[in-house]
């Protein structure tokens, strides 16, 4: 956190200063881009980690519809490598709960498809901590170039190696 208000105020310094070099821009534009797209992730991350107590459809429909407005309006801050990022977390919901498209649809037939899963909600889990690590490394990353590089598999790419790893059932 430190190191947030720091790099913080050394921003605000230099905008105040008019200095602001454009490596600076770039880190200030990929932060605040992370930092939302992590913000939207977490409540999903949350929901799928209590799964057995979070069983409100409404509840599911409005945080996908929230991530996934977010993720749509951060697209173009993305590695293109991350082009996949929408439709992976909409095929790990999906799975999971059936809610994968839930902003598509009226909040009002939400229930009709909620249908969670366990395993596929304990898959979808791993997959959005794995999503929210990628996007902080991304986040913090002062290097353009080394950010740029920071991976984040397809979600099928991930369940296949997931599901052929030993010790997997």
């Amino acid at each position: 956190m430190t190191d947030v208000v720091s790099a913080a105020g050394s921003l605000s310094a230099a905008l105040v200063s008019g200095r602001m070099t454009e490596s600076q821009l770039r880190w200030s534009r990929r932060h605040a881009g992370g930092t939302a797209l992590i913000q939207s992730l977490l409540p999903i991350s949350r929901l799928l980690q209590q799964w057995d107590i979070a069983t409100d459809a409404a509840t599911w429909a409005t945080t996908v519809v929230n991530c996934m407005t977010t993720v749509q309006a951060e697209r173009s801050a993305m590695p293109r490598q991350w082009a996949h990022l929408e439709s992976s977390l909409r095929a790990a919901l999906g799975e999971a709960n059936g809610l994968g498209h839930a902003d598509r649809i009226s909040v009002d037939d939400c229930p009709e498809f909620f249908n969670p899963d366990r395993v596929w909600i304990d898959f979808a889990a791993d997959y959005f901590s794995l999503v929210l690590a990628g996007v902080g490394y991304w986040r913090e990353e002062s290097s353009t170039r080394r950010a740029g590089k920071v991976r984040i598999p397809s979600y099928d790419r991930w369940l296949q190696e997931t599901v052929a790893s030993p010790g997997v059932v």
